[in-house]
């Protein structure tokens, strides 16, 4: 487990209150994006499956 993850509340990509337009871009990404912790209002960060920090996201 990430150390970031400590107490976050982890989304799956795949979860269908996330956007798709977040799940597109998730997918650009050489080790693609596949857990998300929602900071607020269409802002997330972006997780490969393996840790990895991948992006900061505003999707508004």
């Amino acid at each position: 487990m990430n150390e970031d993850w400590d107490g976050e509340e982890l989304v799956d990509i795949e979860d269908p209150s996330l956007p798709d337009a977040l799940r597109e871009h998730a997918g650009r990404f050489k080790n693609p994006g596949k857990v998300v912790i929602v900071v607020g209002d269409g802002e997330y960060v972006l997780y490969a499956a393996d840790g990895e920090l991948l992006d900061l996201c505003f999707m508004g």
